[in-house]
């Protein structure tokens, strides 16, 4: 394809063309599974080219926060490994088959592509989304990435292996959602599995996002998350079979030398995932104080001792703590995730 001046913007800086282009040039890996010229598509793009959304810049919401936040693959390590398995059908990472390749929808740019490249390195990620800015991050950091709406994908029929909807699917307007699920059981080759992954409505971190959230950021956050009914009614009626909503630990988790540092370091990273801005207005004092007080007013799962069951065992929190382990200080912020499975 050949850029031309009248060519729309597709990312900053580039037209469809153009990264058509860059695609086959610098990931060959992911032109095969492409589909630019998808009839209809021009709409659809510009859906999400013509619209400033919150993950775009800190002008407008808590786009650059957001991706400073991102740095750290171990903050969310546990959750994102948790996807991983369910998404491939192993116990173990290692277990995923080499060349197995996801499509993580709304991958931002590309935390959840890094983080499998590093704990499972013979596989693969196309990292989805409808940000510029993040898309073009995700490129720059050597990562195969694709501007594209949930509910229309720039990806041919039976091209990847999984589909991880997560981190953001509540941004699907409900309308949209069965036509999200159904877009990822297209892409999805038989025997392929889709992920769809929320907080559920209602749930601890739900509240955080509607009361802390929508108050203190810029953008705001007036979205309504999934219900566990409400993730296995669209993934059956996608023609999946096999679906089964699970409950996932899902922290935030951040070590450090001493105990003070590591609930900083914790704090530190609320305030930049969730664009915090409007704090420093009511606690300019200490922001890290009043970020820390907010988490262990919301993240509170009592439940959790009394026999919630969570995918995949292993110890979990049922409130912000600081502990000391054999590696140094944690602090832990605990969450529980509804994560819907099923098989095409």
């Amino acid at each position: 394809m050949t850029a031309t001046s009248a060519d729309p913007p597709y990312l900053p800086g580039l037209s469809l063309a153009e990264y058509a282009e860059l695609i086959h040039r610098e990931f060959p890996e992911l032109a095969d599974a492409l589909w630019l010229d998808r009839p209809g598509i021009g709409a659809a793009l510009a859906s999400v080219t013509g619209t400033v959304n919150e993950f775009e810049d800190d002008d407008a919401g808590r786009g650059r926060s957001y991706r400073r936040a991102q740095r750290s693959q171990l903050v969310r390590a546990r959750g994102i490994h948790s996807l991983f398995a369910l998404a491939a059908g192993v116990a173990r990472l290692a277990d995923i088959r080499p060349g197995w390749r996801m499509l993580d929808v709304l991958g931002g740019d590309g935390l959840l592509a890094q983080v499998l490249r590093t704990v499972a390195p013979q596989a693969a990620t196309i990292t989805g989304d409808t940000a510029g800015n993040m898309v073009l991050a995700a490129l720059r950091n050597g990562l195969p990435a694709v501007r594209q709406p949930a509910q229309c994908l720039l990806v041919r029929d039976e091209a990847v292996d999984a589909v991880v909807i997560a981190y953001g699917s509540h941004h699907i307007a409900p309308p949209d959602r069965s036509i999200a699920c159904a877009e990822a059981a297209r892409v999805l080759v038989p025997g392929g599995r889709l992920v769809l992954h929320d907080f559920e409505e209602g749930s601890p971190v739900a509240l955080w996002f509607a009361d802390v959230v929508h108050r203190y950021s810029r953008a705001g956050h007036s979205y309504r998350h999934f219900t566990a009914a409400e993730m296995a009614h669209h993934l059956a009626a996608s023609g999946l079979r096999d679906v089964r909503v699970h409950r996932v630990y899902d922290p935030f988790v951040m070590r450090a030398a001493d105990p003070a540092r590591a609930r900083d370091l914790l704090a530190d990273h609320l305030v930049d995932m969730y664009g915090l801005v409007g704090l420093a207005d009511e606690a300019p004092a200490d922001v890290r104080r009043a970020a820390w007080k907010l988490a262990s007013n919301y993240f509170l799962y009592p439940d959790i001792a009394g026999g919630v069951d969570i995918a995949g065992g292993g110890s979990v929190r049922c409130e912000p703590v600081v502990y000391e382990a054999e590696t140094g200080w944690v602090a832990e912020v605990p969450r529980v995730a509804l994560v819907a499975v099923g098989e095409k």
